[in-house]
């Protein structure tokens, strides 16, 4: 059997994952493994999500007393709460996506979100479920981590705050539902953070430096600007790099388009043309073109 991991980091020796299919967005990690092991004895520090990506076959768990068997078919789910140790048996490897969350992240979004002392709030273990919207968040992780993807920073923070939300919704103790947020931000806020955005364009913008420039949380600022501008902050903000990048092309010809995208805080020229093309369906070079012709 393999040894207990008794840090999240130790899962990457674990797994025997490479590091190229692995990406920390702190308090999460998220790991690709292309062949899950055979037997493992595991007790986990951190909340782990494992969704199958690939590759039917039988699992066996064992908690405690407890034994449930089930197939690994792709999209299926396991949740094992923080501390809890199990071992799995599998007929055979399969790939998957393992998304792991610091179990402070949870505790905050509990006091935060439903007033409630995260020591009684208890997680429920999962397994084998089926939950589309935790297999559609993991998959898009997934895709971050192993480089396919060009969401952005802004956007991952979202999905992961949007994940544990919705973990607690669904799969905890919890019978209290957290507050909904009333109205947008406050006029005086939103203009604090729109300013924000204007100035550091060119640099990375997390939620958590918004949320804490207009004084709220994550999740309750992320509601609250979609509320008051009628998009994500990560829409917002993609929008006005569009929108300064096309002055850029045009006001300065002699502006290199990697330069462009690296003075905008795009993560590459690569991932500025995609943005830039599903937005005006031009690349960056050939909308020059048509408009200095």
């Amino acid at each position: 059997m393999s040894r207990v991991p008794s840090e999240t980091t130790e899962l990457v020796e674990l797994l025997g994952v490479p590091p190229r299919e692995a990406a920390g967005w702190d308090p999460f990690l998220v790991q690709i493994v292309d062949s899950t092991p055979l037997h493992a004895r595991v007790c986990f520090r951190d909340l782990a999500l494992g969704v199958y990506l690939s590759g039917r076959h039988k699992i066996r768990r064992h908690i405690g007393n407890s034994v449930v068997e089930g197939w690994s078919d792709p999209g299926t789910i396991n949740l094992t709460p923080p501390d809890v140790e199990g071992a799995w048996e599998a007929s055979a490897s399969s790939r998957a996506a393992v998304v792991v969350i610091r179990p402070e992240f949870i505790s905050r979004a509990i006091e935060e979100h439903w007033g409630q002392d995260a020591r009684k709030v208890e997680l429920k273990m999962q397994f084998l479920i089926r939950d589309p919207v935790i297999e559609a968040i993991a998959l898009d992780l997934a895709r971050e981590a192993t480089g396919g993807s060009s969401t952005g920073r802004l956007y991952v923070e979202s999905s992961c705050e949007f994940l544990a939300h919705h973990l607690i919704h669904h799969y905890s103790n919890l019978s209290v539902p957290p507050p909904r947020s009333i109205g947008g931000l406050s006029s005086r806020r939103l203009k604090l953070v729109l300013e924000y955005i204007e100035d550091t364009l060119g640099q990375p913008i997390t939620l958590r430096e918004l949320a804490a420039l207009a004084g709220v949380s994550a999740r309750h600022l992320e509601r609250a600007f979609r509320q008051s501008m009628a998009c994500s902050p990560h829409a917002y903000v993609m929008d006005r790099r569009l929108h300064r990048a096309r002055g850029l092309l045009i006001n300065h010809p002699e502006l290199p388009v990697e330069q462009i995208a690296l003075r905008l805080g795009f993560s590459s020229s690569s991932h500025f043309s995609s943005a830039f093309r599903r937005q005006t369906g031009l690349t960056p070079t050939d909308f020059r073109k048509t408009r200095l012709q």
